[in-house]
């Protein structure tokens, strides 16, 4: 029997579906022609430039472009129709619209050539992009205020430091007078304590000299330059004057660097150094070498010496960190967190594979950005 409730079937045409799909998309959506004229407006367009779609639909696109902007915007609209394929609008510039109210918003446009019988229509999708301006700015602030923080926190440790190694200096020079001048007065005992107070001294005025490197680096910005690095590691090793029980090998030609001598050099030397103080074999083995992987160089300094227990493999590369107690040791514990600063603000990293007894290899990788042309090494 048939059912005289039952509406007819009405097909519903591509343009109606292609409606329905606007409407119900996430972003606003605006069609125009090659007039620029509005054709389609979904809801979401109106919710963001507060038009009603009949103030819209019929009126050029230029109404909801910033007055200053709105004299160039044609010609980017005959571009697009001229050569139209999806595309981004604005790539590498701020766009914006212009609300009913008069104020502006960000937005971000992506452009869709639609063929239809009646022509060529351009579907342009919109994004408020308002949240994510305040954040970027946001972090711009954050990341100018950290930059501050820092630079004062350096100079501030710059100018203490500086300022500690007049009096410092002049402890040092009482110290020896009493010590040489009283020798007999103050007897074993006294003599013990002032070559405790001496060596104290001397530890303090090395801890503020790293302290002064330390804050160098940042405050600092030196020449770069082509630095021969087998050139510079002869330097270093001839500075440190290793004892005869340590050998010191080079394994393979080193390439050259464009980089900061000074830096370049406290790099080797804070970590030679270390090598050879620490070394406690009769027969001391430290190998340099250096390797090219992928964009880097891969720099490695190997000792047979007293080895690093794992729990303290990222320990050490912290500021004032050591593994001895202070009164058993010159280290002040500045010269690996100056390595890491050096590498880690040149675009490297820097880490040790270590075992207790068997030595340890300290590695630091260099972009080969800062390499002369034609220096290879594989």
């Amino acid at each position: 029997m048939k059912n005289e409730n039952r509406s007819p079937y009405n097909p519903v045409s591509a343009y109606e579906i292609y409606q329905l799909v606007v409407e119900t998309a996430p972003n606003a959506m605006i069609m125009v022609n090659k007039e620029g004229k509005v054709t389609l407006v979904n809801q979401q367009a109106e919710s963001l430039f507060g038009y009603t779609r009949e103030e819209l639909l019929g009126q050029t696109i230029e109404m909801l472009v910033p007055e200053r902007f709105r004299s160039k915007h044609p010609g980017y609209r005959n571009s697009f129709f001229a050569d139209p394929k999806a595309r981004t609008m604005g790539a590498g510039r701020d766009l914006f619209g212009l609300k009913k109210d008069g104020t502006e918003l960000p937005i971000e446009i992506g452009l869709n050539p639609i063929e239809t019988p009646e022509g060529l229509f351009t579907l342009a999708s919109i994004i408020d992009i308002t949240e994510r301006k305040r954040a970027e700015e946001k972090q711009a602030e954050l990341l100018k205020a950290v930059e501050r923080s820092n630079r004062e926190l350096n100079e501030f440790a710059y100018a203490v430091s500086h300022d500690l190694k007049a009096p410092l200096r002049g402890i040092a020079s009482l110290a020896e007078w009493i010590g040489t001048d009283y020798s007999k007065k103050i007897g074993e005992e006294g003599r013990k304590q002032f070559g405790l107070l001496s060596s104290r001294v001397k530890r303090m005025d090395n801890l503020i000299d790293g302290i002064l490197h330390y804050s160098r680096i940042e405050r600092a910005r030196e020449k770069k330059e082509a630095v021969d690095t087998n050139e510079l590691l002869r330097e270093v090793i001839d500075l440190l004057a290793p004892p005869e029980h340590i050998t010191l090998r080079i394994e393979r030609p080193l390439p050259t660097l464009v980089f900061e001598r000074a830096h370049l050099h406290q790099l080797f030397q804070n970590l030679l150094s270390n090598a050879i103080r620490f070394m406690d074999k009769s027969k001391g083995e430290i190998k340099v070498n250096c390797v090219g992987e992928g964009a880097y160089w891969k720099f490695s300094i190997q000792d047979n010496g007293a080895g690093i227990d794992k729990k303290y493999h990222e320990r050490i590369f912290r500021l004032f960190e050591t593994l001895a107690a202070h009164d058993e040791t010159e280290s002040t514990g500045i010269g690996l967190a100056l390595v890491k600063k050096i590498v880690e603000r040149a675009g490297g990293k820097v880490w040790v594979e270590s075992q207790l007894g068997q030595g340890s290899t300290f590695f630091f990788t260099l972009p080969r950005q800062h390499s002369e042309r034609g220096q290879v090494v594989t």
